[in-house]
């Protein structure tokens, strides 16, 4: 019986330990651990899909299919061969701004291809990841695309004719080669390794830290009024700025350990589809003559208004069929 007993003393103190570190080595064992789990997922999905999406690019694939996009792209105010453009940005961000090089494009037209491309990029890395992160179904990809044709749909409507635009630096495309491309690949598969780590380290720092319940409290307002509950904010606030593969990563953690509902973990994963990465991917289209406040205000704007709309009385639930997870 005493055997028992201690038995049951020692895997307490065991998931005591695992949920609140003791000292620091803790810590970083922890968020080292649990980094790098997830780190490999996403660097397994990473690499294959890159490549798949290159050689999309460079067999032509892209230009074969773009004139079946031309009536769409008119409806945006884009010529139609612009679809080119666009369907780089669907395999990759850079790719659209090395295929928009080729093109003279007024402000207003590189501003709704920003949104655009924005709000829909990278779709084969990104989806991927997020369905080995069980955070999103193949579906989700087409719903990227829809709501970015809406958008460029309606910015086309609405937007000024005239616009302010600054070309800051010309993004010129270097010329392709697998060696680059390896290197590159591998350079980034470190900084997802490191960033990752950053962000659990700090994400785990910051729950031992006395006073972060008393920011909990005064900033729970902003996931509130989007439409999830505070426990979101953390991988929210990191896909938000940094990118959807690390506020992704961070969401899988809070999820395996059953620390956010099916509501959350739905609508979070929404709105980081339709804006991550915000400050990065709006600079780069600013930097060749985008409009900041209408690309970054549009993309914030598009996914604030779908994911409110959603949580009002739970009517994500009805939406499940657009690629999100079903409850478990």
């Amino acid at each position: 019986m005493q055997k028992n007993e201690e038995k049951i003393f020692d895997e307490i103190e065991k998931k005591k330990k695992e949920l609140i570190p003791r000292n620091i080595k803790d810590v970083f064992q922890k968020a080292w651990k649990n980094s790098i789990k997830v780190s490999w997922m996403i660097i397994k999905i990473y690499i294959p899909f890159s490549i798949l999406a290159i050689i999309l690019k460079q067999t032509g694939v892209l230009e074969f299919i773009s004139p079946f996009f031309t009536p769409l792209m008119q409806l945006m105010g884009l010529p139609g061969d612009t679809a080119v453009i666009l369907l780089s940005g669907f395999v990759n961000f850079f790719g659209a701004l090395g295929a928009l090089s080729a093109f003279d494009l007024t402000f207003r037209q590189i501003t709704i291809l920003g949104v655009a491309v924005g709000l829909a990029h990278s779709l084969f890395v990104e989806t991927a990841i997020l369905m080995k992160l069980k955070m999103a179904t193949l579906r989700i990809a087409f719903f990227r695309i829809i709501v970015a044709f809406i958008a460029g749909v309606i910015m086309n409507l609405f937007l000024p004719k005239n616009i302010n635009g600054v070309i800051l630096n010309p993004y010129v495309a270097s010329e392709f080669s697998w060696l680059g491309t390896i290197k590159s690949l591998a350079t980034i598969s470190v900084q997802i390794i490191i960033v990752l780590f950053i962000i659990t380290l700090v994400y785990e720092l910051i729950l031992l830290w006395k006073h972060a319940k008393i920011i909990k409290k005064k900033i729970k307002f902003i996931p509130n009024v989007i439409g999830f509950s505070d426990d979101a904010f953390g991988p929210w606030i990191v896909g938000f700025f940094i990118g959807i593969a690390y506020g992704a990563g961070i969401l899988f953690q809070l999820a395996e350990k059953n620390k956010l509902t099916h509501k959350d973990l739905c609508l979070t994963t929404i709105f980081l589809i339709l804006a991550h990465a915000i400050i990065e991917d709006t600079i780069l289209f600013v930097m060749v003559g985008g409009n900041l406040w209408w690309i970054i205000g549009t993309r914030i704007l598009m996914a604030f208004i779908i994911v409110k709309v959603l949580s009002i009385n739970n009517l994500y639930q009805k939406f499940l069929w657009i690629g999100l997870p079903k409850d478990k």
